[in-house]
């Protein structure tokens, strides 16, 4: 009888030790999916905020008269850029919290995890997945605008400097019509040309200038519609 319960309590401990090793390891792994889930999460995060900025017109500031700091911070990707170090914080939580993750620096863990992630963000930007995410989140998060809504909103502000659209007609100077429909004659005789530019119908484009008359615009810089198109000269239509 004292055989049997001895070997009873044997092979409960047995199988509480058993128990407790399964756990520790389901533990260590869970933290190191965690990890790599961290990683990912951060690099589809970085992948949008180089695409922002590579999208980003900050030298328009110059040409702003008001709310600059405001233009400033709406031009920023700040929803990702909390995102990333949300997620790298939960990175180097997770891989501290497997078996040997006491044994790597928080230097290590910190430099290791922004280069997956910046490695992982560059791939995911040049296979154009950043513009998808950005699209997606505009059509599915209130409040939230993609780089071609706030394209869009900046460069619909005829009033401020601020003027695109599509040209629709050269033979009698530029005639360009806006998005929202509204015909514009622009007189581009002092106008610089960015080289991208390509003054033909069909052409999509952002001015910069000022309005003389209800549909004349003054334009003093044209560029194209998808960045800033590089080095250019000075035009007369």
């Amino acid at each position: 009888m004292e055989n049997s319960k001895k070997l009873l309590e044997k092979i409960q401990s047995e199988n509480v030790k058993q128990k407790n090793r399964l756990e520790f390891k389901a533990k260590n792994i869970f933290f190191w999916i965690l990890f790599f889930f961290s990683v990912l999460i951060g690099g589809l995060a970085m992948s949008v905020i180089i695409y922002i900025f590579s999208q980003a017109e900050f030298d328009l500031l110059e040409h702003i008269t008001h709310s600059r700091l405001e233009f400033f911070l709406g031009m920023l990707p700040i929803l990702w850029i909390v995102f990333s170090i949300l997620f790298l914080g939960i990175s180097i939580w997770g891989i501290r919290s497997t078996k040997k993750g006491y044994k790597y620096s928080p230097l290590v863990i910190v430099a290791s995890s922004l280069l997956f992630s910046a490695i992982l963000g560059v791939v995911f930007y040049y296979s154009g997945g950043a513009k998808n995410l950005d699209n997606i989140f505009a059509k599915n998060i209130p409040g939230y605008q993609s780089v071609e809504e706030k394209r869009l909103l900046v460069w619909s502000m005829p009033e401020d400097g601020f003027l695109s659209g599509t040209i629709f007609s050269i033979e009698n100077g530029i005639l360009l019509k806006d998005w929202n429909g509204k015909e514009w004659q622009i007189d581009t005789s002092n106008a610089f040309i960015r080289g991208r530019v390509s003054i033909q119908i069909g052409e999509q484009v952002k001015i910069i200038g000022s309005i003389e008359r209800n549909n004349i615009f003054r334009a003093t810089e044209v560029r194209p519609w998808n960045g800033q198109g590089g080095n250019g000269t000075m035009h007369n239509f």
